[in-house]
């Protein structure tokens, strides 16, 4: 999970055969620090289309976020053309950002660790720098 500017927020790992939406309430519980906010602020989740069930909507409601999930596409509901006013605007590339950046961490491309603790603490370890490298500038 991460902020709307990439920066990780959260780490879960999982096997490779549990799609991401089965997941969904374990990420959502193992955000370490609670995100800042004002009075009367509402606090958004945005998901892709594979979080389109009842479950991933029910989660989100649960924990007080207001969930932007496009449709999915179906033979009687097709998805709108590119432009359309209709179709939910793309916000994905920001996760594939903070993807990007534990990429390029050579130890994360290729798993070597057989132990998922070990995995789990070289991931944690690579979101901490990613933090530290994005906030740091900000403090000069």
């Amino acid at each position: 999970m991460t902020d709307g500017k990439g920066v990780p927020l959260a780490v879960v790992l999982s096997g490779a055969h549990r799609h991401d939406s089965q997941m969904l309430a374990e990420v959502l519980d193992a955000i370490v620090l609670p995100v800042p906010m004002e009075d009367g602020e509402e606090r958004n989740l945005c998901l892709d289309r594979g979080y389109d069930t009842p479950t991933c909507r029910a989660t989100a409601v649960e924990r007080g976020l207001i969930a932007h999930i496009p449709k999915k596409a179906s033979a009687a509901h097709p998805l709108p053309a590119p432009g359309n006013p209709e179709r939910h605007p793309p916000r994905r590339w920001v996760v594939e950002v903070g993807h990007s950046w534990f990429n390029r961490f050579r130890r994360l491309l290729v798993r070597w660790e057989k132990k998922a603790a070990h995995y789990l603490g070289v991931v944690q370890l690579a979101a901490s720098l990613i933090i530290w490298r994005k906030l740091a500038p900000l403090s000069e």
